[in-house]
């Protein structure tokens, strides 16, 4: 059997009850560690399913859902690369100055830079990183 580079076991109850046709009843807590599981890095989602006796199919409808119910408030962080400073150029991280407006910021998102200039609405820049993301 292939790795999937799972190594913690599930020491709760698995399954709540079983139906007159056969077919099990999952608890909450389960299905939500398993699920959490499947999203390390490097796992095998029908590795996971099999060493648990789950159909991987049901183990990646459950992903979808759990996808599903997160929250939306807060947008996705996106990583930020500081230029180096110009040498005889002194750092005031202590007293943060404001960037001067005729510099842009630029963002690069899928392959794509997106220079966003001073007064750039946020609407607009969100459909934007919406549609470079999708």
């Amino acid at each position: 059997m292939q790795d999937s580079g799972h190594t913690s076991d599930w020491h709760g109850e698995r399954v709540e009850r079983v139906k007159a046709n056969g077919k099990r009843v999952f608890s909450s807590a389960f299905k939500a560690w398993l699920v959490a599981q499947a999203g390390l890095p490097g796992v095998s989602v029908a590795a996971l399913a099999m060493r648990h006796e789950i159909n991987a199919n049901q183990l990646r409808r459950w992903m979808r859902l759990e996808h599903l119910a997160q929250p939306r408030g807060a947008p996705a962080v996106l990583p930020v690369v500081l230029a180096p400073q110009p040498c005889g150029v002194e750092s005031t991280a202590a007293t943060p100055q404001p960037a001067p407006s005729s510099h842009p910021i630029e963002i690069e998102v899928a392959g794509a830079l997106v220079r966003v200039h001073h007064g750039t609405q946020p609407a607009q820049l969100r459909m934007v990183l919406q549609a470079l993301r999708a």
